[in-house]
């Protein structure tokens, strides 16, 4: 396709249509902006944290896990790893 046939598609083309304007949250800035108002590094930014949610099959981001609950899968992590040491511990003096 040809740079003047470019320019000439016609307005009932899919492409040339108005869309509705997309809001989307900035965390940084704490409010709804215009998609259009955000800069190409921060739509691709945005795009690329919604595709790994869609990808995680989340409906919430992966940061907005609060603290407590990843310390507390942390904590029962290691507890887990203390039982099973005992346990090899234990089993040691029991064969001696």
């Amino acid at each position: 396709m040809s740079d003047e046939d470019f320019l000439n598609i016609p307005k009932t083309d899919e492409t040339q249509q108005l869309t509705p304007e997309e809001y989307y949250f900035s965390k940084s800035k704490n409010q709804w902006i215009m998609v259009s108002d955000m800069s190409d590094m921060h739509v691709r930014r945005a795009f690329k944290r919604l595709l790994k949610m869609l990808r995680l099959e989340q409906l919430v981001e992966v940061d907005n896990v609060t603290k407590a609950t990843i310390t507390k899968v942390k904590i029962t992590d290691e507890l887990d790893n203390i039982k099973k040491h005992c346990d090899k511990i234990q089993g040691l003096i029991d064969e001696n």
